[in-house]
């Protein structure tokens, strides 16, 4: 077995150096200070001297002694011939496996100086010798029965439901938790919430939309006592539940549909993962399976589309596709997969300990890499172009048959649409600079080195016409027949894993010692069961540490999803760190409402609809915002839910809502390839290759919901961004709330709202001719209620004022656009 270099750093050299300690103590201990010491100091004491509780592979630097004691494995001196020592082989990069230290080879001085110190039996400064305290207080928390005894890591077990003095208030067992907490602190709950702002509330939370004026009067008018329930089932049961809560789950999963760095190049049929999400949320699949299918859906005893394009999940991440350090390429890919399944789905950031033993939480770094050995066989994204993007992570199925007529039809229209591009581009290829016929080879590069002849060899006709078949041929190939479709997956080297190492300092080039597959030791797991599947394509690993992350009796999977649900509903989780329940983490307000929840959640089947019934239908969901001073000043942060907070919607639902209300949002349209809103020049200019794989969608397509625009590492849509959308380089467990200018600017002064404000202004004038009809009319569709007369006032006088100014006809288009302004607009009660 290979070992590291800094962990077989041992010199048992006692015997072998005892004749030249005379040496050591006199003229060497100048030798050492003068020359050795400044190497050691800027290249081995950061890893081997300064802390003790963290040295690279247990080998301290500190004196003479603890070098000759040395590390976690054997000698690196040669007793017999000091000239052959692993040592100055290592130092000298002779050995591939061993190269220190790892940010680069020392200069030849260097070798020589530390050659000469081998040889001379490893002399000494006393003076330079330092003590370790190997029981350090201050070091990282050991895996023991106090760290074990953490509130996260005990096994869920339902709690009791608490008395309350005043049970009339509790609709169910979620306020009678809730109740106990206020009762204990004398606070008074707020009172409900009109049924005007509940109906607006639950659109917004269940779907991402405004109700229309009709639907908010149809439950006000609605006097049954299940109103408010079968409102619930209704949007549960809505396609568009799907798409509001897929975005969620994107979030944590850091999805995006490019690759980052320079390029930024597409996914191909990223989507797929997308949609898969939305479908799942909408079928109400239960979360085991739904977690299960994405971390091993191709290991199952029965496989489908389905469960492959699930795996999509572990092609998400960013990709450099010409690293300067291959492995270390690789590694980070690994990196991503722990840490979106550690604060994902964990709810704690083993990607911490990487590099060494977690600084805060009891996760060894040994804990980390064997968690990385379940994913160690998985094939990276690609190697270095497209090409071996479509190798290493793209399948095909066809379990959804087509008949042949259909399958040759789409082909033979591909090949009449590739045939005419050709056409349009061969004669340009005479004209071509030897760089244009290389970068010509990439599909991704042709449209950008045609756009170079433009007006020389190549008219701005023909260059129009490749570009629309650019994008229909992408429309295509992206969108084939579904008993053809391409499929987004993680796929494996096959059967036999490699050998997992600790790699120290998380330097994949420094291997430590051996590790296999084993789950958090501070949880005290089981031994995982792994069988590789019979294909004999892949390891088996993952989906035994699926099997292992949703057991009911996994303490922290149930507790962190219903953690999740409850904040996505009121605003902040119970934890509010709701992807670190670890010791850095907050500490739950409701512990016992929390452990209750999740209890619910494992013995409802895991089903996620349920869950959302349950938080709805109690009155805590159903209190007002209403402020209460004396409340405040006993519970300013409101950890114990005396009110509903009030919220301001996402990115996603502001725009869908500017669009929704001006009667432009197509919701006809669902699932498939990703649409390209039109992007400001401003915007595409600042891409390091401007307008680079941004393919201009039709209007229609334009207008669909935010959850299907393409998602660009490297440049977002700027209504999108301004107002706190999701980051995707990383898990996003909370977005930023923000107030901030960029917002206000965006809303009054860019192409797309202003558009939208005319469109709105247009279908209001087909309704009404009278101006306070209109004015009405506009603010019914923003509000969802009755505007009062005072509102009606001002808006016709902002009207007449601004027909006195601008065309008459401009008047009802800046009252529109002043309405997409408005806070009740843009915040929910």
């Amino acid at each position: 077995m290979m070992k590291s270099v800094l962990s077989t750093l041992s010199f048992s050299l006692v015997t072998m150096f005892s004749a030249c300690a005379l040496f050591a103590q006199d003229d060497g201990a100048d030798f050492f200070s003068a020359k050795v010491k400044p190497i050691l100091e800027q290249h081995c004491f950061e890893c081997h001297r300064d802390d003790p509780d963290d040295l690279g592979g247990d080998l301290a630097l500190a004196s003479r002694e603890s070098m000759l004691t040395g590390g976690d494995s054997g000698s690196l001196i040669d007793e017999d011939s000091p000239g052959d020592s692993l040592l100055l082989r290592t130092i000298s990069y002779e050995d591939d496996a061993y190269q220190m230290p790892p940010e680069g080879k020392l200069s030849d001085e260097e070798i020589s100086v530390l050659t000469k110190w081998v040889e001379l039996g490893l002399p000494w400064n006393p003076d330079d010798e330092i003590q370790l305290e190997q029981d350090h207080a201050d070091g990282p928390p050991q895996v023991n029965d106090e760290t074990k005894s953490w509130w996260s890591f005990q096994k869920v077990e339902r709690p009791a439901v608490p008395k309350v003095t005043d049970s009339t208030w509790c609709r169910n067992e979620i306020d009678a938790f809730l109740l106990a907490g206020l009762e204990n602190e004398n606070l008074q709950p707020a009172p409900d919430a009109t049924k005007r702002t509940l109906v607006r509330r639950a659109w917004y939370d269940l779907v991402g939309l405004p109700p229309t004026p009709e639907q908010v009067e149809a439950f006000v008018k609605d006097d049954s006592p299940d109103a408010w329930e079968s409102l619930i089932d209704e949007l549960l049961a809505s396609p568009h539940y799907g798409e509001k809560w897929g975005r969620h789950w994107m979030d944590l999963v850091g999805y995006a549909e490019s690759n980052s760095f320079e390029r930024d190049d597409t996914k191909p049929f990223v989507w797929g993962y997308r949609d898969y999400v939305i479908r799942s949320l909408n079928e109400d699949k239960p979360y085991d399976q739904f977690l299960t299918e994405q971390l091993a859906g191709d290991e199952l005893p029965e496989v489908s589309i389905d469960t492959v394009t699930a795996t999509g999940f572990y092609r998400l991440g960013s990709w450099d596709d010409e690293p300067a350090d291959r492995e270390l390429a690789k590694y980070d890919e690994l990196d991503r997969m722990v840490a979106v399944v550690g604060q994902s789905m964990m709810g704690l950031t083993v990607d911490c300990a990487r590099c060494h033993d977690h600084k805060i939480d009891p996760i060894p770094q040994a804990d980390y890499y064997q968690m990385v050995s379940f994913f160690q066989n998985v094939r990276s994204y690609g190697v270095r172009d497209h090409n071996s993007v479509l190798a290493a992570s793209v399948t095909q199925m066809d379990e959804r048959k087509i008949d042949d007529a259909t399958r040759l039809a789409h082909e033979k229209e591909v090949a009449a649409v590739e045939a005419r591009m050709d056409a349009i581009a061969t004669p340009v290829k005479e004209d071509f600079e030897p760089v244009d016929h290389e970068e010509f080879k990439h599909l991704i590069n042709r449209e950008r080195v045609l756009k170079k002849y433009v007006g020389k060899s190549l008219t701005e006709e023909l260059f129009a016409e490749y570009k629309k078949l650019r994008e229909q041929w992408r429309q295509l190939t992206q969108n084939p027949p579904q008993g053809i479709r391409k499929i987004l997956c993680v796929k494996e080297h096959g059967a036999e894993p490699p050998e997992s190492f600790v790699m120290i300092r998380g330097n994949p080039h420094a291997p430590g010692k051996s590790v296999s597959p084993k789950f958090l030791s501070v949880l005290s797991p089981p031994e995982p069961e792994i069988v590789p599947p019979a294909d004999g394509e892949t390891t088996g690993r993952r989906l035994a540490f699926a099997k292992w992350l949703t057991s009911p009796e996994h303490p922290l999977t149930a507790r962190v999803m219903a953690n999740r649900l409850w904040q996505y509903h009121f605003g902040r989780g119970i934890v509010r760190t709701s992807s670190d329940f670890g010791f850095q983490g907050m500490a739950p307000t409701q512990p016992e409402l929390l452990d209750w929840l999740a209890s619910e959640l494992v013995d409802g089947g895991w089903r996620l609809k349920s869950m959302h019934r349950k938080i709805m239908l109690s009155r805590a969901y159903q209190m007002s915002t209403t402020f209460s001073d004396d409340s405040y000043a006993v519970d300013p942060e409101n950890d114990h839910f005396w009110r509903f907070n009030p919220r301001r919607l996402t990115a996603e639902e502001i725009r869908d809502s500017i669009l929704f209300v001006s009667g432009q949002l197509n919701l006809d349209t669902v699932y498939g390839p990703s649409v390209y809103p039109p992007m400001p020049q401003e915007v595409l200019d600042g891409q390091s290759m401007p307008g680079k794989n941004w393919h201009t969608s039709n209007d229609v397509d334009s207008r669909r919901r935010s959850l299907y625009i393409h998602i660009k590492r490297s440049m977002g849509v700027p209504i999108l961004e301004s107002n706190d959308a999701a980051t995707n380089d990383s898990p996003c467990p909370v977005r930023f709330v923000t107030t901030q200018p960029t917002q206000a600017i965006g809303l009054i002064n860019s192409e797309f709202t202003n558009r939208q404000a005319r469109l709105f202004a247009d279908s209001i004038r087909a309704e009404h001719t009278d101006a306070k009809d209109q004015v009405a009319a506009v603010l019914r569709r923003v509000f969802q209620r009755e505007p009062t007369a005072v509102e009606i006032d001002r808006g016709v006088a902002l009207m007449n004022e601004s027909s006195l100014k601008k065309k008459p006809e401009e008047a009802l288009n800046i009252f529109c656009l002043l309405a997409l302004n408005l806070n009740e607009f843009v915040y929910l009660q």
